[in-house]
């Protein structure tokens, strides 16, 4: 996996991406609902491996958020006690 940075307008595109996938599947749900298609034939192994890739870097890149947040806040606090 390559490391990129992200900025918050690169993080918004990738969560509508994702969020553009999920109103995909919706609407699939949805339309098999609608016209009694009971069972859709889906190669998901794959996909379910990468949302679960996913899940953990998200997991971890907000934990790495949470220690700049720390560090932002401290490098503040030391500032303004030194002025």
């Amino acid at each position: 996996m390559t490391l990129q940075r992200y900025n918050p307008q690169k993080l918004d595109q990738f969560a509508l991406r994702l969020l553009d996938l999920a109103v995909t599947m919706r609407e699939m749900s949805n339309t098999s609902r609608e016209h009694g298609i009971a069972d859709l034939p889906v190669h998901d192994k794959k996909a379910l491996e990468w949302c679960a890739k996913l899940e953990g870097w998200l997991h971890k890149t907000q934990a790495d958020l949470d220690v700049q947040i720390r560090q932002a806040r401290a490098k503040r606090r030391a500032l303004s006690a030194s002025e």
